[in-house]
């Protein structure tokens, strides 16, 4: 039994060595009949231009540039068209319908990426190959990395799409000598993007262009590109917002004299000195041009509010000071406008209650005449009298001048919450309109891209 299965195989594994055999032999014999006074570098002419069928079916996103506006990818397209040159009788070779041949062999179309910085073809002539059928039917798979010019729109960074085109031409040929027909990419071809870009269409268009009264063929690879907006919405959009309400919340908090609201102003100029290089950061992402980015617009939103509110406190500052300088209390209509009651003490009291500490003139000489040794306790009397009366007006003056600052306390606190909700709210609606934009729909493709 062991003998019958080994002799088995070695039957089975001659009849493969001989079946191999014949399909190399049958190449071969093909190869030498279809290829006898074969010249690659004569068109195939057929009754008219040559027709080649083309499409792309990979692409992949490597890296976008927004300041060089450049974008490198790597594509593969198909190109298939008609040889009758190189057409055979399967039936006399076997049935082999179709062989592989070095790309070097055959005459191939001639496209140049014409918009690109720089173009290479993965593959070289001598590892390229073509596949030929036998109704002279030719199939080539062209892979090439690509970094072509692309025109970037930054209205509405970082939510935009991008629409990146890879332009093809004939260096020579016109369309009476080659008619290309460029057809929508298959479903099972596959397009990837990078980690900011989403890849989510690709669009194959047709067109021709005039050189020299000469029409030639024109194909355009045009991919369609979402930005992934979640970095810059965690690194710079919400960064911004907290920092410019945190700001807002510490200049428009109430205080009770002008002190913290020196704080405050310097609270104000940090905050829009830290926006300022948000602002850079974005500045240098993008390209030199004269569209300013959404996000940009944003920036500049937030801190034009910053500035409007470090101002209006700095005036708040100026006036409370200017009052109290002048030691001026706020009038009855100021307080009735801000529905606050009237202070019930708000006249100053200064010289109010002060005992009279002055003798009688006449008292004083007779005490002097009669007794000398009063005299001199009389002056030390009226010094410490003097000194009582200083004191109590210096008492009087500052407790004046705190109730002064109170006073107007109060009534800038109504104003600073007036504005803290203004300001708040002015800055989460420029928040809500910057983010609104993410839930616009993807823009249709333009008629010119290059």
């Amino acid at each position: 039994m062991p003998k019958m299965i080994q002799r088995f195989f070695s039957l089975f594994s001659l009849l493969l060595v001989n079946e191999t055999m014949c399909v190399h032999n049958e190449t071969s014999a093909i190869l030498n009949d279809i290829f006898v006074g074969y010249d690659r570098r004569v068109l195939p002419f057929v009754q008219g231009p040559v027709l080649v069928n083309m499409t792309i079916v990979l692409g992949i996103l490597i890296e976008l540039k927004e300041n060089q506006q450049l974008a490198a990818y790597v594509i593969s397209h198909t190109q298939r068209w008609y040889d009758g040159r190189l057409s055979w009788d399967p039936s006399k070779y076997r049935g082999q319908r179709e062989v592989i041949v070095p790309q070097t062999m055959v005459w191939i179309p001639k496209l140049f990426v014409y918009n690109s910085l720089e173009s290479k073809d993965m593959l070289t002539e001598n590892r390229a190959d073509v596949r030929l059928y036998h109704n002279g039917r030719i199939k080539i798979n062209i892979p090439q990395y690509v970094q072509a010019i692309c025109r970037i729109q930054t209205e509405s960074f970082p939510f935009d799409c991008q629409f990146c085109a890879v332009a093809l031409a004939s260096p020579l040929l016109n369309v009476n000598e080659m008619v290309v027909n460029a057809t929508q990419p298959p479903r099972d071809s596959y397009f990837s993007g990078n980690a900011e870009w989403y890849l989510f269409n690709v669009t194959v268009r047709h067109m021709t262009f005039e050189e020299e009264g000469e029409s030639r063929v024109e194909i355009h690879y045009v991919f369609h590109l979402q930005r992934r907006p979640i970095y810059y919405i965690t690194v710079i959009v919400a960064p911004t917002f907290l920092i410019s309400a945190l700001s807002i919340l510490g200049i428009f908090s109430p205080g009770s004299n002008d002190g913290p609201r020196n704080e405050k102003v310097s609270l104000g100029l940090g905050s829009l000195l830290a926006m300022t290089v948000l602002l850079g950061i974005v500045a240098g992402a993008m390209p030199k041009s004269n569209d300013i980015p959404l996000l940009g617009y944003y920036i500049l939103a937030v801190i034009v509010l910053c500035a409007v509110a470090v101002a209006i406190s700095m005036m708040f500052l100026a006036v409370t000071r200017h009052y109290i300088q002048k030691e001026q209390m706020p009038s009855k209509r100021i307080l009735r406008f801000l529905f606050l009651h009237e202070y019930r003490k708000r006249r100053s009291t200064v010289f109010r209650g002060v005992h009279n500490y002055r003798f009688n003139q006449e008292c004083d000489d007779l005490m002097y005449s009669k007794v000398p040794e009063i005299q001199s306790i009389c002056m030390m009397m009226e010094e410490i009298a003097d000194s009582h009366r200083s004191m109590r007006r210096k008492a009087d003056m500052k407790a004046n001048k705190k109730m002064i600052e109170r006073e107007w306390a109060r009534v800038f606190a109504r104003f600073d919450y007036f504005f803290l909700a203004a300001f708040e709210t002015l800055n989460l609606s420029a928040l809500v309109i910057f983010l609104r934009t993410a839930w616009l729909p993807t823009p249709e493709l333009r008629e010119q891209i290059l």
